[in-house]
């Protein structure tokens, strides 16, 4: 073979290493499953799917997943685990020869309604850490929330602190605009007042009601709707004043 014939022979070889390379240059999509209160999700369950491909996976101790040797193009990825609500993650784009990351938050599966137990006004008042007088403002939408390490499904709102039922040194702490997570799907409503009973939830550094819509008493036009039997010094349509006064009574007894 002659020397052209070896040069034109070693391009050959060359061209198509070059077109297997450029073929062959496969796609990564790689992520990782952590929990909504921070911290990596082991054992759950990763899909893919694209166009004639439908791969699963399982996620390590770290919560990390690889999907090697993808061809370019757009994928669907879902990230599931028992006691926790599914995540998508659609439209994800793979260029040639490069790594997507497609990470998931996933929430507690949890009930969005719960029982409230009326355990009485004695027992309410000393189970709240603060009976205040509330203004309804802005709500945000319903989210999940954990609580004593319990899912919550809530409904965020700031409130306009309008007065305050003395109840120790902590009282003087309270600022004019607090949060008030309601439980539930339904928002209270903008401009609305309450008596409300509220305890202070560490974990999401918002306040809630102690027995959710039990003690949220609601105020109209100055005065209470007060529709409980065990307070006989407390009448439906007492000034706010003076309910305040009467439950500071109670509370000192």
């Amino acid at each position: 073979m002659n020397a052209l014939g070896v040069g034109s022979w070693v391009l050959e070889i060359i061209a198509v290493g070059v077109i297997l390379a450029g073929c062959g240059g496969s796609s990564h999509v790689t992520g990782r499953v952590t929990k909504l209160e921070n911290g990596p999700l082991a054992g759950a369950h990763v899909t893919i799917d694209g166009v004639r491909i439908h791969r699963e996976s399982v996620t390590d101790a770290a919560g990390r997943f690889e999907f090697p040797a993808l061809t370019a193009g757009a994928y669907n990825l879902k990230a599931e685990m028992p006691g926790y609500v599914m995540e998508t993650r659609p439209g994800v784009a793979v260029a040639r020869g490069a790594t997507a990351t497609a990470d998931f938050v996933l929430h507690p599966a949890c009930l969005e309604e719960g029982s409230y137990v009326d355990g009485g006004l004695s027992w309410g008042l000393q189970a709240a850490q603060a009976i205040l007088h509330v203004r309804i403002g802005a709500a945000s939408a319903a989210d999940r929330w954990i609580v004593n390490d319990l899912c919550v499904v809530g409904i965020d709102h700031t409130a306009t602190v309008i007065s305050i039922l003395n109840m120790g040194q902590e009282s003087g702490s309270i600022p004019a605009t607090i949060h008030i997570v309601k439980d539930g799907r339904t928002p209270l409503g903008r401009g609305e007042e309450y008596v409300a009973f509220l305890r202070w939830e560490a974990a999401i550094g918002r306040y809630r009601p102690i027995a959710g819509p039990i003690f949220m008493i609601p105020v109209r036009d100055d005065k209470v709707v007060w529709n409980r039997t065990d307070t006989p010094t407390i009448r439906d349509g007492e000034d706010v004043s003076k309910a305040m006064a009467a439950l500071y009574a109670l509370l000192k007894r």
